[in-house]
């Protein structure tokens, strides 16, 4: 691709999902959109033959589709689109992603960046930096550590280095971090008795101590290594006759290893041989912030292909898998050493491996063997159970990936929640993966990310939110188990023979229930787009008619609320405000269309307003309207049917007609 053609892919890349005009690309390439359509012609006829296809839409604009991601992958590195894993980049695409890579260089690396620099890198635009940026800031704020930014030099973190590790500990190693070898393998009967978080902490506070910058691939990398190393001993094995030298440039590392060393030895009563120390100091020499050799640059790109085969047989893409990866270079880095010194290290594992995890080592095995690296040794089954490891944790997560992530809400204490999570896991563990168990006032944007179904013990029909949820009582009843299959399956992950059908009283259907709620009084078209202030009072104006006195500003406060647990936004169109708790006498809803679309925080286009006021006596049938605007902002046609000529009589209509779809299904 030629220069304009690769910032017209990067344009699509960055907002892959979503639509993107012609017009917006022309602006922000200085093009013309006749320009873009003849270059995005041309490069079809391309993608058509590398696995990916670029969609038009009339009104919309253009669309990138990944068809088959090995083929696209190759294809764009041969364009110097570095978006996989090739080096020491990984395929960045989701914010909180992002975000946390560029943490990882802030803090664990200690760098300073350049907003320019980090653009091209991400392969994103100078905005989504600076966003990025500023989102960091306020993850930052109550460690009261700050970015730092100087025009020409970049921006870089300041703070008190306690509160530094604080931070990091609870980013990068803390319960909402994704570490599928702490989750897969940690917490296994693989190392009962060994706490990867105490090894976490004392890495990461010896190597912050000596300013040694290790990232949290190399500190996962490590961990693995020293309980392996406490296993070997415990069970009567020792590493002997390293044979590594320690030159000058290595005196930091091999002090950091000595005092990782000593800190174990002393918190857990044990003494490890001499030799342990060379190794681990092998490992802190190979950490990724060196500059790569040749070795290590084709070492990644042999990797690459490895992975691309490995997920073809599996049908797993683990080629992005940026843990696996990187894990599995900072592994291969000091075994290479160690097989070009002949040095063996033993596995306490082994056996456990082979017999009960024989997919993952057999895998390892075939796969890895191809490296070219390593096809000069002779590599035996210690090796392979250790490099095994990663593989086996990657599946596990690419296993609880495809089932239904599941966020269990609770508001007793913390026995009734893990009651109530062990009936769940023990019923529907084939079928789903419990993320996370929380009561209802630690809810946020970041605990929600993700999720396809919540299980709450919490009556939260008035809250709305972008996925299914079930109320069911802590016990787990026949009734709620029920409940649970009848969304699983509707989700599409169950096929439920004994499932009921659906059987309607005309007398309490969503058409009625819809009618009797949604009236031309409670309905507003705004011809200029109004504030988001203006708005939420003018609707709730309209809704204040029969309720208390202070009804508008509890309503302000509770929508406030609901708004800082999660998001209310439910696509670029359509926002749904409305209360934490339930404030009215009586179930209400007012919409605001506004045809030129408005802006709603970051969102700049939203269209649709549905202000929901439950009520605090009962919400029978409050369902049948959160249903309906679910569907609604799936349905593209059906919203542009209402634009197209807006009344509040046609807005009804075709709302009661997506009713009446959903009674259907």
């Amino acid at each position: 691709m030629n220069q304009k053609e690769y910032s017209i892919m990067k344009s699509l890349l960055e907002n892959q999902g979503t639509y993107i005009t012609s017009q917006s690309l022309a602006t922000e390439l200085s093009l013309s959109d006749r320009t873009i359509r003849t270059y995005i012609k041309k490069m079809n006829d391309i993608l058509s033959h590398q696995g990916a296809i670029i969609h038009s839409k009339t009104g919309y604009g253009y669309q990138l589709d990944i068809l088959n991601r090995g083929k696209f992958d190759l294809f764009l590195k041969r364009q110097t689109v570095k978006l996989t894993s090739l080096l020491e980049t990984p395929q960045i695409m989701e914010i909180e992603d992002r975000q946390n890579y560029i943490l990882n260089k802030l803090l664990l690396e200690d760098a300073i960046l350049n907003f320019d620099e980090l653009a091209e890198k991400l392969f994103i635009s100078q905005s989504s930096v600076t966003k990025d940026v500023n989102e960091i800031r306020e993850r930052l704020k109550p460690y009261h550590l700050t970015v730092v930014s100087k025009t020409g030099v970049g921006f870089w973190i300041e703070g008190d280095e306690q509160e530094k590790r604080h931070f990091i500990m609870d980013t990068f190693f803390g319960k909402n971090y994704n570490n599928p070898l702490r989750e897969h393998i940690g917490n296994s009967d693989l190392f009962q008795d060994i706490s990867f978080e105490e090894l976490t902490i004392i890495i990461l506070d010896e190597a912050r101590e000596e300013r040694l910058k290790i990232s949290d691939i190399i500190i996962q990398n490590l961990v693995l290594h020293l309980s392996l190393a406490i296993k070997r001993i415990s069970e009567g094995f020792e590493l002997k006759d390293s044979g590594i030298l320690i030159d000058d440039n290595n005196v930091a590392e091999y002090k950091v290893a000595s005092h990782i060393i000593e800190r174990v030895e002393k918190n857990l009563a044990i003494t490890f041989p001499k030799e342990e120390v060379g190794y681990l100091t092998l490992h802190l020499m190979a950490k990724s912030n060196n500059k790569n050799s040749q070795r290590d640059t084709e070492l990644s790109d042999h990797l690459v292909y490895v992975l691309q085969h490995m997920s073809q047989q599996l049908n797993v893409n683990l080629v992005d898998d940026y843990q696996l990866f990187n894990g599995l270079l900072e592994h291969l880095k000091p075994m290479l050493v160690r097989l070009e010194q002949g040095i063996i290290l033993k596995n306490p594992l082994k056996k456990t491996i082979r017999s009960n995890f024989p997919e993952a080592f057999d895998l390892t095995k075939k796969y890895l063997s191809q490296l070219p690296e390593l096809q000069p040794y002779l590599i035996n089954e210690d090796e392979w159970s250790y490099l095994s490891l990663h593989v086996m944790a990657a599946l596990e997560k690419a296993k609880n990936t495809r089932k239904l992530q599941v966020l269990i809400i609770c508001a007793t204490g913390y026995g009734s929640a893990q009651l109530l999570r062990n009936r769940v896991t023990n019923e529907f563990g084939s079928y789903i993966n419990v993320v996370d168990v929380l009561g209802y006032y630690e809810l946020n944007e970041t605990s929600l990310k993700n999720i396809d179904l919540i299980i709450s013990s919490i009556n939260l029909s008035s809250v709305l939110f972008k996925v299914p949820m079930v109320h069911v009582s802590v016990f787990l009843n026949t009734q709620d188990i029920h409940l649970i299959k009848k969304e699983i399956n509707q989700i599409g992950q169950l096929e439920m023979k004994d499932q009921p059908k659906k059987q309607y009283n005309q007398k309490n259907s969503g058409r009625q229930y819809i009618e009797e709620h949604l009236t031309s009084d409670h309905f507003i078209i705004y011809d200029v787009p109004p504030t988001k202030e203006r708005l939420i009072s003018e609707l709730l104006t309209r809704l204040s008619s029969g309720e208390d006195p202070h009804y508008i500003k509890k309503m302000t406060t509770q929508i406030q609320q609901r708004e800082s647990m999660g998001e209310i936004v439910f696509s670029d169109t359509i926002v749904v405000p409305h209360p934490a708790q339930p404030i009215g006498i009586t179930t209400k809803m007012a919409v605001a269309v506004v045809p030129e679309g408005m802006v709603w925080d970051h969102e700049k286009h939203i269209k649709f307003i549905f202000l929901i006021s439950p009520s605090f006596i009962e919400n029978e049938g409050i369902t049948h309207l959160t249903k309906a605007i679910v569907r609604l902002v799936d349905d593209i046609e059906t919203q542009e049917q209402i634009l197209s000529n807006i009344t509040f009589n046609n807005f009804r209509n075709h709302f009661i007609k997506i009713t009446n779809q959903e009674e259907a299904d």
